[in-house]
């Protein structure tokens, strides 16, 4: 997880969207602010807006992880509601701490005003990231059949970005950012339909796309690869190499059990 974190917080679009919301904040002056100078404003909304937009980042990937059956305005609402209750406080003190000639008010009440704004930009950025993500997977599904002859084999709605394949008797598990499709095809023939997407087989009986791979374990032995969707396969010794050489796991330790199976 640690991966997809590091990936979401310095993403340019993060970094953009902290600069845009600094001056924002730092221009609007909420919560009485405006009342300071522009270089205090300056000082304090680029901290806090920081501040918002890592502890929202962290929430989004562990609630990804840990609540993968939520919807994504479930987590966007428990996601405002945890920043709400840890940041109205700090927020409300370090706008309080730019002078007693900036805000005097009574203190429930600046709070209250405070958590209040928290919330909503946090749903509005929530909003946003919904939006943008349903365009982006709007134009994948209209896309993806082009591109990679698997993908027009699932209905129209389970197409995007492929996450993981995995086989059982004669039947192949396509795995997407849309959801699940189990489809009748040799493994290795779905594997090859899906040569316009960068991954590796790991296993017998699975295979994975590169960009969804968020961490690995080692468990007496054997590796394990975590992916974007919270699944966690077994790479089997004979992948193993493979595996290590894109720099996905760290070498192989002796003394290791039988491959997975």
């Amino acid at each position: 997880m640690s991966q997809e974190f590091g990936r979401v917080l310095f993403h340019p679009s993060t970094l953009l969207l902290w600069i845009g919301l600094s001056l924002l904040l730092a221009l609007g002056g909420p919560f009485g602010t405006y009342a300071a100078s522009l270089s205090q404003r300056l000082a304090l909304w680029p901290l806090l807006a920081g501040a918002g937009l890592a502890g929202g980042a962290a929430l989004r990937v562990v609630l990804r992880h840990r609540l993968p059956g939520l919807g994504a305005w479930q987590r966007a609402l428990v996601k405002a509601g945890v920043l709400t209750a840890v940041l109205a406080v700090p927020v409300f003190r370090m706008a309080e701490g730019l002078g007693p000639e900036v805000i005097e008010r009574d203190a429930l009440k600046g709070v209250a005003e405070a958590a209040l704004g928290v919330f909503g930009l946090s749903l509005g950025l929530s909003a946003l990231h919904i939006a943008l993500a349903r365009r982006r997977e709007a134009r994948e599904a209209a896309t993806a059949g082009a591109d990679c002859p698997l993908l027009r084999r699932l209905p129209a709605e389970r197409r995007g970005a492929v996450i993981r394949l995995s086989s059982s008797d004669h039947y192949v598990q396509v795995v997407t950012e849309r959801g699940t499709t189990q489809i009748l095809i040799r493994f290795a023939d779905a594997i090859a339909e899906l040569r316009a997407v960068e991954g590796l087989r790991v296993h017998r009986s699975h295979w994975v796309a590169l960009d969804a791979v968020t961490g690995t374990r080692r468990a007496e032995g054997r590796l394990f690869l975590t992916l974007s969707d919270g699944t966690e396969l077994p790479v089997s010794r004979r992948h193993r190499a493979e595996v290590e050489a894109l720099g996905l796991a760290p070498g192989a330790s002796e003394g290791e059990p039988p491959e997975p199976r």
